[in-house]
């Protein structure tokens, strides 16, 4: 498989995990599964992939995260309509709420969207894939987007997708594994991060920021982070 980032096919194998093989690009740097999954092998992991136990136990201090996140940047919002994608139990969608944004959200899991709506049932949902996203919701001001790039089979489409769905301006807030930290254990494929086949996707800030930028989206700032992951802030060209 080419690299998703810069096309290239000169790539060294950095090992295996759970039976997948990692490679990293020579070119650019980017870090990928090869082969990807079937999308049968794909449907089987996630009909076995229950949210922890312990994450709805922790709602009100993921709300409370996802508020603080929001705030710093709301300001820069072109309009007030915010989209979580990838929202699992609603509780992005609900600290948007909070700032009195309308809230929407998605997820592929219809079960996590369940739960969603029981929570926090004055915010709008939708189970599916973000090309089934309802029509008749418009366009968005502010996504946000945390832990999902790395799980994407078809990155390009999945953007492709969402950023037609996003307005003039509209911010992108996007958290996602930081393969370039330096933190990380010296043997990449330890790192507890790497876990294909629920990872399949490995970014550092230049290759999150060049994907990115070829979907019409100009990187604002990264945000610094202790731990290994980014925290990055686009807005639409």
């Amino acid at each position: 498989m080419a690299c998703l980032i810069c096309t290239s096919e000169k790539k060294e194998l950095l090992g295996e995990k759970n039976t997948h093989q990692l490679f990293r690009c020579a070119e650019c740097g980017f870090i990928f599964v090869d082969p990807f999954p079937s999308a049968d092998e794909l449907d089987a992991f996630y009909q076995n992939y229950k949210v922890n136990p312990n994450y709805a136990r922790k709602t009100d201090a993921k709300v409370a995260r996802s508020k603080r996140r929001i705030a710093r940047h709301m300001h820069r919002t072109p309009g007030r309509k915010f989209l979580d994608v990838g929202c699992n139990i609603g509780t992005g969608v609900e600290a948007a709420r909070l700032l009195e944004f309308d809230a929407y959200g998605i997820d592929i899991d219809s079960e996590s969207i369940g739960i969603a709506k029981d929570l926090y049932p004055r915010n709008q949902y939708h189970a599916g894939s973000i090309e089934s996203l309802p029509a008749a919701w418009g366009n968005f001001d502010f996504i946000y987007s945390s832990e999902v790039i790395e799980h994407l089979p078809d990155p390009h489409a999945y953007y492709d997708a969402l950023t037609a769905r996003m307005s003039k301006n509209a911010l992108l807030y996007i958290t996602t594994p930081d393969a370039g930290h330096w933190r990380l254990p010296r043997d990449f494929v330890s790192w507890a991060d790497v876990k294909p086949p629920e990872h399949l996707l490995y970014f550092t800030k230049p290759t999150l920021k060049r994907f990115l930028e070829a979907h019409g989206l100009e990187l604002l700032k990264f945000e610094w982070n202790l731990k290994p992951g980014l925290k990055a802030l686009l807005r639409k060209n």
